[in-house]
């Protein structure tokens, strides 16, 4: 049986949670020679969105479940190369992978012996997370974008906050903030909200743009002893 932890990761702090949180951290340019305003920060980090082949970077990971009263927090590397491979390597506080090729998804905790298989998307009827994993980078297509600025907040003088509302009612996920360094125009924290009042921050750290990612980097071969699990058909 799938095991209760991966279940609850799954929910929120796993796959469905982050997804578009992932597609967003490593966005940089030039500095700018005067304060840029929110739609030259949105074109900055669309521009080089749609540059960036692939990335790495590594996370930290803070989930807050209101209705438990819970935070859970997790750090890792993260790998994405366009389009849709995607490589989450959980390190702390124990070790889980989650990985796709951009056709399956694997999500294999070595504690349990278990990987969970399934056709990429088939769980996420949002199509918020897969246009930028598709390499659509056009923010205002579907979110409305405003800046964010008050004292809990703003985390520094040369930061602001993206604040984005999605235009259409998508898996819950109801807001979602982007911390924005404007010495880099780097992406450094992403919050996302869902409609339970749950958030998922991640943070990202060592960015790396266009690295080179090898494609062998995304794909997965359940070791000996592991049990495969495939979700039933509905």
């Amino acid at each position: 049986m799938w095991s209760a932890r991966l279940r609850t990761a799954w929910a929120l702090g796993g796959v469905g949670g982050w997804l578009l949180s992932l597609t967003l951290p490593a966005f940089l340019l030039p500095p700018a020679t005067a304060a840029a305003t929110v739609d030259e920060v949105v074109d900055r980090v669309q521009a080089t969105c749609a540059r960036t082949q692939d990335l790495s970077a590594w996370f930290h990971q803070t989930v807050s479940y209101r209705s438990l009263g819970q935070v859970r927090e997790a750090q890792g590397v993260f790998l994405l190369k366009r389009p849709a491979k995607i490589r989450w390597e959980y390190q702390k506080p124990e070790p889980r992978l989650i990985l796709t090729d951009g056709k399956t998804l694997w999500d294999y905790s070595p504690i349990d012996k278990q990987v969970r298989v399934e056709a990429f998307g088939v769980d996420f009827a949002s199509k918020l997370p897969m246009s930028f994993l598709a390499g659509d980078c056009q923010l205002r297509r579907e979110f409305s974008i405003v800046t964010l600025e008050h004292a809990g907040t703003r985390t520094s003088p040369n930061t602001t906050i993206l604040d984005l509302k999605p235009l259409r009612d998508e898996v819950g996920v109801t807001r979602v903030l982007l911390e924005v360094n404007l010495q880099t125009y780097t992406v450094e924290r992403t919050t996302v909200f869902d409609a339970a009042g749950n958030t998922n921050v991640l943070a990202f750290a060592n960015l790396k743009l266009n690295p080179g990612l090898r494609d062998d980097q995304f794909q997965f071969t359940p070791p000996a002893g592991v049990t495969v699990v495939t979700p039933p058909r509905p």
